[in-house]
């Protein structure tokens, strides 16, 4: 009889030993799970970063679209893993890759507007230029162009502003998920920093050029 205590006590401590070392093993797992997904975004943010929306390249906005529709797959894929392991992790992980991709969605559309932006204020400027061989409707055409631009800076400034935001939030973000997982190699506060400067810069810049259309034609 003794002897079966023992063996079932035995027996008790191994699937305990057992349960635990799983236990780490499926935590391990999850910390490398969860790694890769921010080195990802974490890529993803460094290209980012360096773009001016005031003038971005060529093509900047399909690059971007592709950059958000990777980033989408990698915060689902985050909020797809059995967070109970380490829940905390996952806690501090998940607002910086969304935060990362709400980046890069104000960031696209932010290039798109800008085109729209520039590219209607040259069409305002050149009917403008035309003002000695205006026809019947020269006037009233200048007004709809004038009343696009409006709506183009609008877009370009509320998508700009957001942006802004988002990369101020992301700093606190990054600092949380630094602390637990300081030998992961994040983007760096200063360069998030830089880019909040350049599109605070950028929206400025945009509301100097619709001042100095707006000089062109009055509303009416």
């Amino acid at each position: 009889m003794k002897r079966i205590v023992i063996a079932a006590a035995a027996a008790i401590l191994l699937v305990g030993f057992a349960f635990g070392g799983y236990h780490t093993y499926q935590k391990r797992e999850l910390r490398a799970q969860v790694t890769e997904l921010v080195q990802a975004a974490s890529g993803q943010l460094n290209e980012a970063l360096p773009v001016d929306v005031n003038a971005p390249a060529a093509g900047q906005d399909k690059r971007l679209d592709i950059a958000v529709t990777q980033a989408e797959a990698g915060l689902k894929q985050l909020r797809a893993l059995a967070a109970q392991r380490d829940p905390a992790l996952v806690e501090v992980a998940d607002p910086y890759v969304a935060s990362v991709l709400e980046v890069l969605r104000r960031q696209a559309a932010a290039t798109r507007h800008r085109a729209r932006f520039s590219e209607d204020r040259k069409l305002l400027e050149e009917h403008m230029a035309r003002v000695g061989t205006r026809s019947e409707g020269w006037f009233a055409e200048a007004i709809q162009l004038r009343k696009r631009l409006d709506q183009d800076h609008y877009d370009y400034q509320l998508s700009v502003t957001s942006l802004g935001n988002l990369l101020s939030g992301l700093v606190g973000a990054r600092r949380k998920l630094a602390e637990r997982l300081p030998a992961v190699p994040l983007p760096e506060e200063a360069a998030i920093t830089k880019a909040r400067e350049r599109t605070l810069a950028a929206a400025s810049a945009a509301k100097q050029e619709l001042e100095q259309a707006k000089r062109l034609v009055s509303p009416g």
